[in-house]
């Protein structure tokens, strides 16, 4: 009984600490549902997408080429490469998780995405017990944020559709900044974070969006591995 209390107990904790960091994501998935119903999805469709993807960043690349004509490959390949940051993101947890079903770990995985990496991420930095109730708790709230508020904006999305007027297309790139902000624990930290940028800023100037995201996230890892300050 203590073992099913005290797994509640960090499942209700979970949730409760991850609001603020999903709720920073309301205004993303209601730009993300206004967009899809721009690019021609209906609302199943947006909703649908958000519940079987789960991961904003490629949403957003896809219902842009979407809305270009672009179909097919294209779009398999650009989510692909913007989300291969989540093969870092689970080499990141996986060792504190040694011994786990794999079963138990495919459905984490399934919910990982940047805001329950950032939570859980800075939970197990501060000494925090890896807990698989825990991170389920902060999943299912963030979730449930994150396709309540697609779901939103894709039913207002036909009437609504000057979003940069009102700049919300800002409202993703905020978002991944305040991950940052609360990341630069070290001075390190700010080196990797100016370098990345700067690449990023090559990348985007040689090869658009995706390049920028791939050559960001390699002079991150290089930083990491080369370096022996943390």
């Amino acid at each position: 009984m203590s073992n099913m209390s005290g797994s509640f107990a960090l499942f209700v904790s979970g949730m409760r600490q991850i609001i603020p960091v999903a709720a920073a994501g309301i205004i993303d998935g209601i730009v993300f549902g206004l967009l899809a119903r721009q690019a021609g999805l209906g609302v199943t469709e947006a909703v649908l997408f958000s519940l079987l993807v789960n991961a904003g960043s490629s949403q957003f690349a896809a219902v842009g080429l979407i809305s270009q004509g672009i179909v097919g490959w294209p779009i398999l390949l650009s989510t692909a490469l913007l989300n291969a940051r989540q093969l870092l993101y689970g080499l990141s947890l996986g060792p504190r998780f040694q011994g786990t079903p794999a079963w138990k770990l495919s459905l984490m995985a399934g919910t990982l995405n940047d805001e329950t990496f950032a939570l859980k991420a800075t939970y197990l930095d501060a000494g925090g017990k890896p807990s698989l109730s825990f991170f389920a708790g902060a999943s299912v709230v963030d979730y449930v944020i994150w396709n309540a508020s697609t779901f939103a904006g894709a039913w207002f999305g036909a009437a609504f559709t000057q979003t940069e007027a009102y700049g919300l297309d800002f409202a993703f790139i905020a978002t991944f900044l305040g991950f940052l902000a609360v990341n630069l624990l070290t001075s390190f930290h700010v080196k990797v974070a100016a370098c990345t940028a700067a690449a990023a800023c090559i990348g985007y100037a040689l090869g658009g969006g995706t390049a920028a995201v791939i050559v960001g996230t390699l002079t991150a890892i290089v930083m990491g591995a080369v370096s022996d300050e943390r």
